[in-house]
């Protein structure tokens, strides 16, 4: 029986997004093992939520802790104990450890909140987990980076996938609309690492080069107020279109000239392979994205710290339009190749030591 521990399981961050995964990689196996999960954030009521696969337990805390904590104990011991306990968070990993018991305690790392230095309880949990596992090569070297003690642990990577679908890359918009970059993501004030001050720093310059150049900026948070104020001197070049549908993201993704996330500290970017998936170049900052992106293949690998950098990958974007439609063929073949759903389901699965993906 498998126990998972996350903050969320059916909400739109990165952690549900690969809490979703996981859990997909662990209802594939074998039909007789059951899967429980308790998340902390999502409501009560909301089982089997992640595709109704009558083997999953989902139970939400409706963002109590105490509730959360509760919850996980009861699932550590009803239908008796779990053989293996999967944890999505470092800040959980205390509580995952004292529920695991003899059971064999995996740590999925994501990014920001592994690469700072761990202490205390969570360390002590950590050293006693049996495997941690990271999304990326790069997540896995600033964990260490900050916690010398970890030096020599073994961490497994995991790359992420995305579902195999999209269109092949064909546009819905007309030849004559003015072609945009589009960039998708969280804006939040306690991190502001994903690239938008850049890019609309750069922006005057750009549409200086490219007159009809524009920018299309999807996804929420509190500082979103702040950019736009920013972006007011602007006009039409820059435009905020909030939380968008799956459809509605899907059809940016389509219609983009190329996509672009100079981010600072991206700890994988499943926004990468979205716009790959869709047959769209990418512009991505060092790090894990050079994991993703295939430098001068798939799309162009930039130093978020150098500008100018930034800025002639987009100029040459804009003004290339058959490099930027190699590349984006180039992208869409890779991600068929490397990095889809069942290629994630696979990996996880052989780090856990399960039976093979049956699809």
């Amino acid at each position: 029986r498998y126990l998972v521990l996350t903050p969320g399981l059916v909400g739109r961050d990165g952690i549900a997004e690969v809490s979703r995964l996981i859990v997909g990689a662990l209802t594939q196996g074998d039909a007789a093992t059951p899967v429980d999960v308790v998340s902390v954030a999502d409501p009560p009521g909301l089982a089997r939520a992640a595709g109704g696969a009558t083997r999953l337990r989902h139970t939400g805390a409706g963002g109590r802790k105490l509730r959360f904590i509760a919850s996980s104990l009861r699932a550590a011991v009803a239908g008796g104990r779990p053989t293996d306990v999967v944890c999505l968070h470092v800040g959980m990993s205390p509580l995952a450890w004292a529920i695991a018991g003899r059971a064999r305690l995996t740590v999925f790392l994501h990014g920001i909140e592994a690469w700072r230095p761990i202490r205390g309880i969570e360390r002590w949990a950590l050293g006693r987990a049996d495997t941690l596992v990271a999304n990326s090569e790069h997540t896995a070297g600033r964990f260490r980076a900050a916690n010398p003690a970890f030096r020599s642990t073994s961490v497994r990577i995991c790359h992420l996938g995305v579902a195999p679908v999209g269109d092949g890359g064909q546009r819905a918009a007309s030849s004559g609309d003015a072609p945009f970059a589009l960039i998708v993501g969280r804006m939040a004030a306690a991190e502001r690492y994903k690239g938008h001050d850049l890019l609309l720093d750069i922006w005057p310059t750009v549409r200086a080069e490219v007159p009809r150049a524009r920018l299309v900026v999807a996804g929420d948070g509190d500082d979103r107020a702040r950019l736009e104020a920013k972006a007011a001197s602007l006009g039409n070049q820059v435009s905020f279109c909030g939380h968008v549908s799956d459809a509605a993201l899907a059809a940016l993704y389509r219609d983009c000239a190329f996509f672009v996330m100079p981010s600072r500290d991206e700890g994988f970017g499943l926004v990468f392979l979205e716009a790959m998936r869709a047959g769209r170049a990418c512009i991505g900052g060092v790090g894990a994205p050079a994991e993703v992106i295939e430098d001068g293949v798939t799309g162009l690998v930039v130093d978020p710290a150098d500008p100018e950098q930034v800025l002639k990958a987009v100029l040459r974007l804009f003004r290339e339009p058959e490099t930027r439609e190699r590349m984006g063929r180039a992208g869409a073949e890779r991600v068929a190749r490397q990095f889809t759903e069942a290629h994630f389901r696979s990996r996880f699965r052989a780090i856990l030591g399960c039976p093979p993906d049956p699809a």
